[in-house]
């Protein structure tokens, strides 16, 4: 393993930092109220996750690529610079798309779900704790969906001690889940849920209603309204009044947080009709409030303008204010939209350009500054783009 080198030269009012680590370059550059950096990938970076892997307090980074079937381990070092684990980049099944980060083999070491794109299967690796990750016992594991697994999330539903798994059906309008078990493994026959008219992408959990138990929320693409399942921690789900909820044009993907800061759970849903063959409409991003018993109102102004296609999106507090914000990538535009959030509404929005194709996103805090940051997967080309916030 080569050692890290870091060079910074600073001119004016940019900066233009180098890292150097194995495979990989990082440039950067001022644009206020953001450093924008690019790192270098070997592959095409389709999703991008952020968690401590190693247990040092430092954020890592987890990217899915499809093109090569494997994943990359960042491992942060400090000020938002990275190292790559030992033996990465991981094989991860077939073209992972989606990422879930759990520990399902209880021993308290992060692990990685995947969901693969054109396959009826997940893919679970287990983590040593230093950002090594090997295939669980099964793995991969089968699950009958139609026509192939894209989104997946993990969470406890039944409340018996083991993480589940959970997946699209969108062909016949369900979700799958499949239940762990004792063996620290998940059971082959799964439960279906109905849902709205095609599921497509991303499905998200969190304890909608404040009962203790874990609850499901999907977007149904041809729906145009996003389908709650609250759960009552024995493994069974009911819709509430109103569900499917409303929530503009050809639903894409859905992120969850307390958007307007009333501690109740809100949902940030992008719109994205022109992504898709066949849908019209109009892109943008919709954010629905939760009363806190499961129910969602549209926040007023929604939809509210992104650039063409928008793909992936994420919650966090970008000027440290307390107030989440909202990050949207734009995947025919090459950007990012940032929605800085008051209790109210948009207070303001930024289009930043990053790299080809964006898709996946996460926030976190990268340089340990109580501000969040951004890192943006660029899968028509091979990079990241880290967006720092000063």
């Amino acid at each position: 393993m080569k050692k890290t080198v870091v060079f910074i030269l600073s001119i004016a009012a940019c900066a233009f930092i180098i890292v150097c680590t194995k495979n990989y370059a990082r440039t950067s550059y001022s644009a206020s109220p953001w450093v924008i950096s690019k790192i270098q990938l070997h592959s095409k970076p389709y999703s991008v996750e952020a968690a401590d892997l190693n247990g040092d307090k430092i954020v890592d980074l987890v990217i899915a690529n499809g093109e090569d079937s494997s994943v990359t381990i960042l491992l942060g070092i400090g000020k938002a610079n990275f190292r790559e684990a030992k033996g990465s980049p991981f094989k991860a099944g077939y073209m992972p798309n989606d990422i879930a980060i759990a520990d399902f083999n209880k021993d308290g070491k992060p692990d990685l779900a995947f969901a693969n794109h054109d396959r009826k299967y997940l893919t679970v690796l287990t983590g040593d704790g230093h950002g090594r990750f090997t295939p669980i016992k099964g793995s991969p594991i089968k699950v009958e969906v139609t026509p192939h697994t894209h989104g997946v999330v993990a969470g406890d539903f039944n409340n018996d001690g083991n993480l589940d798994l959970v997946t699209d059906s969108w062909g016949n309008n369900r979700l799958a889940i499949l239940f762990g078990n004792s063996d620290r493994g998940f059971n082959t026959i799964a439960k279906y849920l109905q849902v709205g008219k095609h599921p497509y992408q991303r499905i998200r959990t969190a304890d909608l209603n404040k009962d203790g138990n874990l609850d499901i929320v999907t977007t149904n693409l041809d729906g145009n309204n996003a389908t709650i399942l609250l759960g009552d921690g024995k493994g069974n789900f009911h819709e509430p009044e109103g569900s499917p909820f409303p929530c503009g044009d050809s639903p894409f993907g859905v992120a969850i947080g307390d958007i307007n800061n009333d501690s109740n759970p809100d949902l940030a849903i992008i719109n994205s009709p022109s992504i898709t063959a066949s849908n019209k409409g109009k892109d943008g991003l919709t954010v629905l409030l939760g009363d806190g018993k499961g129910k969602f109102t549209t926040m007023p102004g929604s939809p509210f303008t992104t650039g063409k296609a928008p793909s992936r999106v994420a919650i966090g507090d970008l000027n440290g204010d307390g107030i989440p914000d909202i990050v949207v990538t734009n995947y025919k535009s090459n950007s990012i939209t940032v929605f800085i959030m008051n209790k109210n509404t948009v207070a303001s929005s930024y289009t930043i350009p990053v790299g080809a194709k964006p898709d996946g996103v996460a926030i976190a805090d990268f340089n340990v500054d109580k501000k969040e940051d951004i890192v943006v997967g660029n899968s028509g080309e091979n990079f990241i783009s880290l967006i720092i916030s000063r």
